[in-house]
């Protein structure tokens, strides 16, 4: 009897990387790890959209041609699975050795440059020679010796930062690929998915000894870093904890979100915390030296079968009240950028590197802990004295660092995440218990200083004795009426306390109607501001640039002529800039926010004209026709209208095809009020929309989303624009949009509040 070895179709082969690295970002992430586990301090990838080619390099230890042979082109088989650990004392993070799969996924055509201390070699593969038909033994690379170094194997590319920081930093060793006949389009939203999936890929803490950069052709040095600092979270409460095997956990919790001043010593005392509190609101931490079992707080004595683990957490409010700011005393949180969209989450990193999806603000896994539930079921306010806060899911982002070491945690099969044991639930348990306590201290010190508040503002309890004496008036009433006599004389409610608690109220409404109204202003600015995000980018290069090259040709070439060139450039840029601002920050201005009567024509004629500089460059022209008419409004508001519209017509032409691209607006007199209609030949509504266009002014509505699929609007401009009409007890009409193949159509009708 014969013996019959079993093969496998190449295809096959090609299947089970698919299978294991299946999207784009997946696979650059791949290969980007296996940069880390080759003791690189540097990886850097350069997309360049001239040639439509990708390179990923690092400046790690090489291989050699026996790494090559027996590792590298042995499917299945990693040198990561019994030597786990590099030269450097790093835990490597692969072991299944399906990941050089990741250039097949990303490109047809792959070749290497790869410089070990004993060789140079050049490594070449055409992946699509893994078709049906042929034997995996039959599918061949090409692996030859190279005298090749890194700035020759680069010599085509048009970046000269590209070749700068290899310079710098690729000394003796390292590794290059470059990809040729890519399998996706990399258009701006496919390159700037990678980015923010590389911002989030390492931790900030890493950024000592492993960084990352992401260059595309115009990019520096400096643009290109993609990692960001820790120090740049700003924060309300950081808690950081420490989980040993033996049971003993670690917890230290930073106060900075209250900012006493001058009178810390009179709150300190008038609101009774204690003496050694003192240094808590200075910046040092409070320590908890806990067991296990004692965070996790159950009868039974549960141990630490996860192993060694730590994290960091986070608490970040975006906005608070003034009034929560007067009783809380609040640190200024004035500009304090929104993070949630790349951090937002809780994060767990093995190794160092990322496990998907938790805190992945675009995955249904974003809120993994449940912090969401856990909030809805326990709603109290923070100062409530009965209840118990519970923060919420968008509150909370940071870090959970694991490693291969926990074996009671293994990643599943895909890469998806982790295979949820007993341990895994122990985890989530544990971080949920950790937050409690970051929860209790923030509640018992709002506690103290709303009940502080209250004996410096006894308005509350104004409120409390009327509301008593007018309950008791009522049940006079009621027992006068079911015994058939007189009522007895109702408590008598002192008017001078109803002025001052109706003073109060009216101020508090106020204040509160003037941080909406700002608020939305202010979305609307962010909105507009990011649409035009790459463009404010590129604009900033050609600045720096100009004035780089102006300042060069003046010390060094003593060319006033070239200097000048490069000046004239810059003030073109800068020009550029002028308009960015007349659009957005003018918006905020003081005497915008004033209520008014305003000449309409005026006010959309300058706006009009602010954002014709900025459209110039995309070819897309405003055609508006108005009537003369004074309308008493906020000024900014009837801007917010515009910005926001125009921003959406912005959006959607970036989808046509054509150049014909045309935004028309009418201002029409009223007798009680003006009409504003505005339309534009953009691609229109998607379909989901079309049969009732006015869901669109929901919040949170959009049907921006980029080729892959993931949402971009903020879903709020339509939104705002619904709530301002209704201020104005306008009307909104969208019906034409319909019946309409393409275009937007909208009518707006605002009347005066007098």
């Amino acid at each position: 009897m014969s013996k019959v070895p079993f093969n496998v179709d190449a295809y096959t082969a090609k299947l089970i990387g698919r299978e294991n690295v299946s999207k784009l970002d997946g696979a650059i992430l791949e290969l980007v790890k296996n940069t880390y586990d080759a003791d690189a301090s540097i990886c850097f990838l350069y997309y360049e959209n001239e040639t439509d080619t990708l390179y990923i390099g690092d400046n790690g230890t090489g291989m050699t041609e026996e790494i090559i042979l027996k590792h590298w082109m042995t499917i299945g088989s990693s040198s990561k699975k019994i030597q786990y650990k590099t030269r450097k004392g790093r835990i490597q993070t692969g072991a299944k050795g399906i990941g050089r799969f990741a250039l097949d996924r990303i490109a047809d055509k792959c070749e290497l440059l790869t410089v070990s201390e004993e060789e140079h070699l050049i490594w070449d593969v055409d992946w699509s020679r893994f078709e049906f038909g042929q034997r995996i033994t039959d599918i061949t690379a090409d692996l030859d010796p190279s005298t090749k170094g890194f700035d020759e194997f680069l010599s085509d590319v048009i970046n000269p930062n590209v070749n700068k920081i290899v310079d710098d930093n690729f000394q003796r060793t390292g590794s290059i690929f470059k990809l040729t006949s890519l399998r996706d389009k990399w258009d701006k939203s496919v390159v700037d998915s990678i980015k923010s999936n590389l911002r989030t890929l390492i931790p900030p803490e890493f950024k000592e000894v492993f960084n990352v950069y992401f260059f595309e052709t115009t990019t520096t040095i400096e643009e290109a870093a993609v990692l960001q600092d820790s120090d740049d979270f700003a924060y309300d409460y950081k808690v950081h904890f420490v989980a040993e095997s033996s049971g003993k956990v670690t917890v230290n919790i930073y106060r900075d979100e209250f900012d006493f001043s001058d009178k810390f010593d009179e709150i300190m005392t008038g609101a009774g915390f204690e003496n050694f509190e003192r240094d808590y609101f200075q910046g040092k931490p409070i320590e908890k030296v806990l067991s296990f079992n004692e965070i996790i707080g159950s009868k039974e004595n549960i141990e630490n079968t996860i192993g060694d683990f730590e994290g960091t957490l986070y608490y970040a409010k975006l906005n608070a009240t003034k009034a929560d700011r007067e009783k809380y005393y609040y640190k200024d949180i004035t500009g304090r950028p929104d993070i949630r969209s790349i951090f937002g989450g809780i994060r767990i990193y093995r190794d160092g590197f990322r496990v998907r999806p938790y805190g992945d603000p675009k995955s249904s896994s974003s809120d993994w802990l449940m912090l969401a539930a856990r909030k809805n079921k326990s709603p109290a306010a923070i100062s409530h004295d009965t209840g118990s806060w519970r923060v919420n899911a968008d509150q909370m982002h940071g870090s959970i660092y694991i490693s291969r070491t926990n074996i009671h945690l293994p990643d599943q099969a895909n890469r998806q995440g982790i295979v949820e044991t007993k341990e895994f639930g122990l985890l989530r348990l544990f971080i949920e218990k950790t937050i409690r306590l970051f929860e209790r201290d923030r509640q018992y010190v709002c506690r103290l200083l709303n009940r502080y508040y209250d004996e410096l503002h006894p308005t509350e309890d104004i409120e409390k004795e009327i509301k008593k004496k007018l309950q008791e008036s009522q049940k006079n009433e009621e027992t006068a009426k079911k015994s058939n006599q007189p009522p007895k004389q109702s408590p008598v409610i002192d008017v001078k306390k109803v002025s001052e608690l109706v003073d109060k109220k009216d101020s508090t409404i106020r204040d509160l109607e003037n941080e909406i109204q700002m608020l939305r202003v202010l979305a609307t600015t962010g909105i507009v501001t990011n649409t035009y995000v790459h463009e404010i980018k590129d604009v900033t290069h050609k600045l720096n640039l100009n004035i780089v090259m102006a300042k060069e040709a003046i010390e060094y070439d003593k060319d006033m002529q070239s200097a000048l060139d490069y000046i004239t450039k810059a003030s073109v840029a800068r020009e550029a800039f002028t308009s960015w601002f007349k659009v957005t920050i003018e918006s905020v201005r003081r005497d915008k926010r004033r209520m008014r009567k305003t000449s309409v024509s005026d006010l959309v004629s300058k706006l009009i004209e602010s954002w014709k500089e900025s459209l110039s460059p995309k070819n897309i022209e405003i055609i508006d026709t108005m009537d003369d008419v004074e309308f008493k409004c906020f000024p900014y508001e009837l801007e917010s209208i515009l910005n926001n519209l125009i921003a959406n017509s912005v959006a959607s032409f970036e989808k046509k095809v054509s150049d014909d691209k045309k935004i028309f607006i009418s201002i029409i007199s009223q007798e009680d009020g003006i009409l504003i209609r505005y339309s534009d030949n953009g691609i229109g509504l998607s379909e989901s929309y079309k049969k009732n266009p006015r869901r669109i002014l929901e919040p949170l509505e959009t049907d921006k989303v980029t080729n892959a699929g993931d949402v971009i609007g903020t879903g709020m401009g339509m939104w705002i624009i619904n709530r301002i009409v209704s201020e104005y007890y306008g009307a909104i009409d969208l019906s034409k949009n319909m019946s309409s193949s393409e275009g937007f159509y909208i009518d707006l009708v605002l009347k005066n509040k007098d």
